[in-house]
């Protein structure tokens, strides 16, 4: 049963003043969202919470109460962030065009007091050098909200990025208005891991095909949220993605992105391995001593995604031996756990360490085992 029957309508006497904060923007408009709530339209009668058409319109209301009303700062760079941003230098090298770019472009917002701005970039290059390691790090340095979307868990038409519409029951907003609506700062980073890695269902919807608009600054600047159903700025979005290879991605999707290619080179291997051994051992409250140049040098042919594996098991071997500093032994049966370096396929990693029972003697009978009817 329905009732075009209004709800009864609570006006503030004007939004809510923008707080004075150095840059920001208005993600929404207050009178869109006024309109949602209290314009010409049927409602329910027996909407319940668990309704999505009522949850729908809780979201509205909160937008409508909230003190902050629709006013969101920006990232303004200053002489901190340049320097926690240089300092990736020393941990990852091998994205040093990378860190030179943002440095560039927050140099360039310092200078004419406007707040950063950055095209989508995506970090291609071969699995284990370091991709996520760094953009993790970097979102970090920014000192922003983050939010991480594995591209080969999204298996529906996008809905993740651009929610899902309240005919259905499952509807809920998508993550991108969800992150803005709930961060203070209008430039969040949003990490895409394995850009070119979504397996839809359906290989007509892919989710990659949201990217069009939310990568389009001009588009992104009234993003629509099929749930939410309010236009809001996504145009400043911090956007980092990581790829092994570009060509099952559209040329559209490329043409909207800046690529860096990332490999490793020998020079930089030592840097990485001392950072990486330096963040395993903070885990454990710098328990261990730094290993030797020596030492490292004999991991070289590793990638930092294996070594960010290694350091921790190799801890336990020392540990249990009651040593504070890891030996070549150490990392050698770490290696042994973790197959690497093995082509062949053998025993599971955690059951490596386990005697197999002795053969039978020459010429004995074998052994049998009774069947169970």
């Amino acid at each position: 049963m329905t009732s075009n029957t209004r709800s009864p309508r609570r006006r503030r006497s004007s939004p809510p003043a923008p707080r004075p904060e150095p840059a920001g923007l208005h993600l929404f408009d207050y009178f869109d969202v006024d309109r949602r709530l209290h314009g010409d339209q049927v409602s329910s009668s027996n909407d319940e919470d668990g309704n999505a058409h009522g949850r729908q319109r809780a979201l509205w209301q909160r937008l409508y109460d909230d003190e902050r009303g629709s006013w969101r700062s920006l990232l303004v760079p200053d002489a901190e962030m340049i320097a926690r941003i240089a300092a990736l230098d020393l941990i990852c090298p091998q994205f040093a065009a990378v860190t030179a770019w943002i440095l560039r472009a927050a140099t360039l917002a310092i200078a004419s007091g406007q707040p950063l701005r950055l095209d989508p970039c995506v970090l291609l290059g071969a699995p284990g050098v370091g991709k996520s390691f760094y953009a993790h790090r970097l979102a970090q340095a920014f000192g922003v909200a983050t939010l991480t979307i594995p591209m080969n868990t999204v298996t529906d038409r996008g809905t993740w990025f651009s929610g899902l519409a309240p005919v259905w029951r499952a509807s809920a907003p998508g993550k991108i208005a969800q992150l803005l609506l709930d961060c203070s700062c209008a430039s969040p980073v949003i990490f895409i891991d394995e850009l070119e890695k979504s397996s839809p269902i359906n290989p007509s919807e892919t989710p990659v095909n949201v990217l069009h608009s939310l990568l389009e600054k001009e588009n992104a600047a009234r993003f629509t949220d099929e749930f939410l159903e309010v236009p809001i700025r996504a145009d400043h979005i911090i956007w980092i993605a990581t790829a092994n290879d570009l060509a099952p991605l559209p040329a559209s999707i490329v043409d909207r992105l800046i690529a860096f290619e990332i490999a490793l080179k020998p020079g930089q291997m030592l840097a990485i391995q001392r950072s990486l051994f330096d963040e395993a051992n903070d885990a454990t409250g710098g328990l261990f001593a730094t290993p030797t140049d020596a030492l490292l040098e004999q991991l070289m042919a590793q990638t930092p995604r294996a070594m960010s594996r290694l350091w921790p098991i190799a801890f336990g071997f020392a540990c249990v031996d009651g040593r504070r500093h890891v030996t070549r032994t150490d990392l050698a049966q770490a290696e042994d756990i973790l197959r690497l370096g093995r082509e062949a396929k053998g025993q599971i990693g955690f059951l490596s360490g386990i005697v197999p029972p002795a053969p039978p003697p020459a010429g004995a009978e074998p052994r049998k085992t009774r069947s169970r009817d």
